[in-house]
């Protein structure tokens, strides 16, 4: 199961030092992996073809979001205020980055085979992978992986719905994700996030997704009625697949995505989710996506995805440890 070795550089200078994502332990093997969280990078999985800016867009996703985090990497002992404890909660040893996996933008198949064995093999040693990303086509290949857990239901942080068909012919893009997954038997629940303005979805989409038995949660009703209704549509003990589309949060905290829309979620909203999560239900698996660095010109956005994947890995580990 090849991946890459940490070549993400601490500046953007190139500095030669290799880093993970907040210091943690490094694991080459991830078949020899043993902790509770295993981070990998993706940086894509199916990029449209009639579209590659995109796709390139968001390769240097897992080297910013790690780069973010160089300035707690030696904070472990400190306490982080929004859970009352010191941060990883003591478990640095209970958490592995094994790097980047080894995928390119002409090699679709073999980029989704690779992710959906690498989640397959986490999974099997007992672990929750945290995805970083990279383009938005890589939850599919992930959530094909956990089908060994039997049940699983999907939180989609997202402000778009991606259930066409396909688009210009492709079925495992960016635009078919949901759809993709609602095809995955041991998937009983999908509940979507925080979907707002003008989308690629039409009346169809949204016909076949209600028909199928999505939970809509728009932009709106964040706002209107906060994050409570989302939880309580989660069932107790369920394993949650959290897909967060950096695009689900407001373009004044995450301006770094290749669609900015107003009306987004924002920090508080998004770490409560995940917080509660946890506590209601198992976080099973987290996929990071959209992360467009050349739109992030003071590095704030990286600084937010990297912290909320940080509360993601947080999360896990302290609920492992009880």
């Amino acid at each position: 199961m090849a991946v890459t070795k940490i070549d993400n550089v601490v500046n953007k200078n190139k500095s030669s030092e290799f880093f993970t994502f907040m210091g943690v332990p490094y694991c080459k093997d991830v078949k020899s992996v043993n902790a509770d969280v295993v981070v990998m990078g993706v940086p894509c999985a199916t990029p449209y073809l009639h579209d590659p800016a995109y796709g390139k867009a968001n390769l240097a996703g897992p080297t910013a979001i790690r780069r973010a985090t160089t300035k707690w990497v030696n904070a472990h002992d400190r306490i982080d205020w929004d859970v009352d404890s010191s941060v990883f909660s003591g478990h640095l040893d209970r958490i592995a980055d094994i790097g980047d996996l080894d995928v390119h933008l002409d090699t679709a198949p073999a980029n989704r085979e690779l992710i959906r064995r690498t989640t397959e093999t986490i999974v099997e040693r007992g672990a929750v992978p945290v995805v970083l990303g990279g383009e938005d086509s890589i939850p599919i290949p992930v959530v094909q992986g956990l089908e060994a857990l039997g049940d699983v239901t999907i939180l989609q942080l997202d402000g778009h719905i991606d259930w066409k068909d396909d688009v210009h012919g492709e079925r495992w893009g960016l635009s078919s994700g949901m759809r993709r997954a609602s095809e995955l038997p041991f998937v009983k629940n999908i509940i979507q996030v925080g979907i707002r303005g003008p989308s690629s979805a039409g009346p169809q989409e949204i016909a076949d997704a209600k028909a199928w038995g999505v939970r809509f949660f728009t932009g709106e009703d964040i706002f209107d009625n906060g994050i409570d209704p989302v939880i309580q549509s989660i069932p107790e003990g369920s394993n949650v697949h959290i897909n967060f589309d950096l695009d689900s949060l407001d373009p004044s905290i995450m301006p770094a995505v290749w669609v900015p829309t107003p009306g987004g979620m924002l920090y508080w909203h998004v770490s409560k989710i995940i917080r509660a999560v946890s506590r209601r239900a198992k976080i099973a698996s987290f996929a990071m996506v959209e992360y467009v660095e050349e739109r992030d010109s003071n590095g704030i956005a990286a600084r937010h995805a990297a912290r909320l994947a940080a509360t993601a890995i947080g999360e896990v580990v302290r609920n492992r440890g009880k």
